[in-house]
């Protein structure tokens, strides 16, 4: 490497191309037998890594390519030399670098540099097919990069291949995803042919959803792949099962904890008018995990709309825990929800749950807020917060008077100047008049709430007497009924005893025609009786006349 190997030239007299006249050759680092000694290959790196990482440093990317393009060409020649593992990944996350600062840097140049990086570090394989997809997906490229991670999920290399698990599975995560971006680009644009672009999207949906369901069935932080299955089980209307995705995916112990998903739970109950019930338990949740996000102002908001006390006492509790972050102390939103709940606890006559919480956080909270370093800073840059601090120390009881004194000064020097200020006076009177539209407003909504409630009242009444009325000719008809129902039985009971009757004279009938029956049986065997002893009589006589 004749440039290398040189003494180091001034910068004010060289330029870029003068610096590497020619590129490596690696016939000046073989030994007698025409192999590449390590001392020189070692020696040579460094001197041109320096220079390119000098190079990096003071953004002379054209200088920085020239020599990535040497150290390429040396890293190619290692075969029989061993070099340290990450050289491979040093070497391609230069190379990229490079290429994202370089003004003419065309795609190929990305793809030419990454399938030759491919072959150079066959343990960053997956890594630069991954990379390499990124990189083609911020240029639009979602046919190439799909292509991209069809290589990488096929690649095989002995042993290679099955060190580099966690690669395969974020390939296999991104090719759904990458399924799921096509079906939504699709979705979005309107067709020609509706029935082929629906067939082509339900084909990309059924990719992308057995894909992702596999990926985040799996413990993990998989927090774009479950909002992009989520929003296609959305898309067909899939609700519930969107719904056991995301608890699964927020409830699940076997998962890191991840407030996003917590967050991503609130967010598809709150689009789909869950209940509050729903909301405030996902945001309890939440709160254990992160007691400073951003929507713990929500879940004061759902506790006040519940109107129950130990719900009140809850936000109080939340909106203090939320101010003791330094994120959080100069946010005029937090102070001016503990205030309002502060003062309808007070309405509630709760005052004492109030004092009870301030009596614990009253040393922090001097020292944390209300010292008056603070009260000058907020002066300076945010009176209004220091208005409303002041009034929360006032509502509290405690007399701080000189941090309060900053607050009155603050709210006299804005009286003054908008008693001198002719503009201040325009705009003091115009907010007056503001004030007298939005009341005159508010007595034409009340007028209107009352005529509307007079109205539903009108309406219940009438109802009610429409459902007497209706119940009273129910209990009549029921009436008549229950008339005609007696009537028929007592009808039938009647048909009955005649029936019975009836009856009973076939039967005495029966009976007594039976008794003559008997009677004339009896009287033809009495007969028949008495000519049978005529007729002995007679024989006997007969023979005694004989003898």
């Amino acid at each position: 490497m004749d440039d290398i190997e040189a003494d180091d030239f001034p910068q004010d007299e060289l330029t870029n191309r003068e610096l590497v006249k020619s590129p490596v050759n690696i016939e000046l680092w073989t030994d007698d037998k025409g192999v590449p000694t390590e001392i020189f290959f070692n020696k040579s790196n460094r001197k041109c890594l320096k220079r390119l990482r000098d190079a990096m440093l003071l953004h002379n990317w054209q200088e920085a390519a020239v020599y990535y393009n040497s150290y390429i060409q040396a890293l190619e020649a290692r075969n029989s030399i061993k070099v340290h593992p990450t050289a491979s990944e040093i070497t391609w996350r230069i190379g990229t670098e490079i290429l994202r600062h370089l003004p003419n840097a065309t795609a190929e140049d990305f793809n030419a540099v990454n399938e030759q990086l491919k072959n150079n570090g066959v343990k960053n394989f997956s890594k630069i097919c991954l990379e390499h997809c990124f990189h083609l997906l911020l240029n639009g490229q979602m046919e190439e990069a799909k292509r991209q991670l069809s290589v990488g999920e096929s690649w095989r290399y002995g042993n290679f291949s099955i060190a580099q698990g966690d690669a395969e599975k974020l390939i296999h995560a991104y090719s759904g995803f990458l399924d799921y971006l096509i079906w939504w680009k699709k979705s979005s644009t309107a067709g020609t042919d509706e029935a082929s672009r629906n067939n082509e999207m339900h084909s990309y949906f059924r990719h992308a959803s057995v894909t992702l369901k596999d990926i985040i069935s799996q413990p993990g932080i998989w927090d774009p792949f479950v909002l992009g299955y989520v929003n296609m089980l959305e898309f067909y209307n899939d609700e519930d099962g969107a719904l056991q995705i995301l608890e699964n995916y927020a409830y699940n112990k076997d998962f890191p904890t991840n407030p996003n998903a917590h967050v991503y739970l609130y967010q598809f109950l709150k689009r789909h008018n869950a209940p509050d019930d729903r909301l405030i338990g996902s945001l309890r949740i939440l709160r254990t995990v992160v007691p400073s996000h951003e929507l713990m102002l929500d879940l004061c908001s759902l506790l006040l709309s519940t109107s129950l006390m130990s719900d009140l006492e809850e936000a109080l509790s939340v909106s203090m825990d939320l101010l003791e972050f330094s994120s959080w102390k100069s946010d005029v939103k937090a102070w001016s929800c503990l205030l309002n709940i502060i003062k309808l606890l007070k309405r509630k006559k709760r005052k004492h749950f109030v004092l009870k919480e301030w009596k614990v956080r009253r040393p922090l909270w001097f020292s944390f807020h209300f010292r008056i370093h603070y009260a000058r800073v907020d002066i300076m840059e945010n009176a209004s917060l220091l208005l409303i601090k002041s009034e929360t120390l006032k509502v509290l009881g405690q007399h701080f008077f000189e941090y309060r004194r900053y607050a009155q000064n603050v709210s006299r020097i804005c009286e003054s100047k908008m008693d001198t200020c002719p503009f201040r006076k325009l705009r003091k009177r115009k907010e007056e008049l503001e004030k007298k539209r939005i009341k005159e407003e508010e007595k034409k909504e009340m007028k209107r709430l009352e005529q509307e409630m007079m109205e539903k009242e009108i309406k219940r009444l009438e109802k009610e007497k429409m459902e007497k009325k209706n119940m009273e000719e129910e209990m009549k008809r029921l009436e008549k009924e229950n008339i005609e129902w007696l009537e028929k039985k007592k009808m039938e009971k009647k048909n009955m005893e005649e029936e019975m009757k009836r009856l009973e004279k076939k039967k005495m009938k029966k009976k007594r025609m039976m008794e003559k029956k008997k009677k004339k049986m009896k009287e033809k065997l009495e007969t028949e009786e008495k000519d049978g002893e005529k007729k002995k009589k007679k024989k006997a006589k007969k023979s005694k006349c004989t003898v």
